[in-house]
């Protein structure tokens, strides 16, 4: 019976592992997508009876049988994906680190990589859901032109002139553990006590922001599908064992007869 369970918790852990390529590749398109990675352990193992006394034993290992695997986490990969050029204004890209701050209607931070933001009716740079990108004020109406450098300083021309009136600087926040955040979809991350508090991101600490462009998603569609038939034949394998399993058990019940 035991390898009945161990092996129903190997594909319990491959198709957990398969749900999860399969969600990477489904945003492959995905601006500024973090794929992820399951991380997997091994349970409880029995310690088993030798037959001799323990004063006897001599080996250096001793008798033990495992129970299983089980997926503890999924990590997010925070490595930068390739930069796309928009030429759309309020397009802009982290470079490296760092995450752009998002306020909710209720002024609570959301972290974000994507940086496909739009102007709402109020003048206010939003993203795609609506939240507004902390740090700037709202574009004035009769603003021509609008510049970010790469410190995040954003500027605007008005009709008529040559110099740029500074409206605030896009606010950049990092962590010491970005992989620990959890994510709320919408390309969205909130902080927990894994990934520790945000800290605030200058440009001595390496701030790169790129107007005018879009981070990709950092998933490799070569290496998805490589771990996905890796996950499949694992699966396959597993589901083998519960097969020869149970025709033990039906050898063993065909013997009481």
């Amino acid at each position: 019976m035991r390898a009945l369970y161990t092996a129903a918790s190997g594909m319990t852990a491959q198709q957990l592992k398969i749900d999860n390529i399969a969600n990477n590749l489904a945003n492959v398109s995905t601006t500024g997508f973090k794929k992820g990675r399951g991380n997997f352990e091994d349970l409880l193992y029995q310690q088993m009876p030798t037959g001799q006394p323990s004063a006897l034993l001599t080996r250096p290992a001793n008798l033990s049988v495992g129970s299983g695997v089980r997926m503890v986490s999924m990590n997010r990969d925070f490595t930068t994906g390739n930069l796309a050029q928009t030429d759309n204004q309020l397009d802009i890209a982290l470079g490296d680190r760092g995450f752009f701050v998002l306020e909710d209607q209720d002024g609570n931070a959301l972290y974000t990589r994507a940086g496909s933001f739009s102007k709402n009716a109020d003048g206010e740079i939003v993203s795609a859901s609506g939240f507004r990108l902390s740090g700037v004020d709202a574009i004035p109406d009769d603003a021509e032109r609008l510049t970010i450098a790469e410190d995040g300083t954003v500027s605007v021309t008005f009709r008529g002139e040559t110099t740029e009136t500074t409206i605030g600087t896009i606010r950049v926040v990092d962590f010491v553990n970005p992989a620990g955040l959890e994510a709320l979809g919408g390309n969205m991350y909130i902080p927990t006590a894994a990934s520790g508090e945000s800290v605030e991101m200058y440009p001595e600490d390496g701030v790169e922001i790129y107007q005018g462009f879009l981070e990709s998603s950092n998933v490799d569609v070569a290496e998805e599908l490589v771990n996905m038939i890796v996950a499949q034949r694992a699966y396959e394998l597993t589901s083998k064992v519960v097969q020869s399993a149970d025709e033990t058990l039906q050898v063993a019940n065909n013997i009481k007869r």
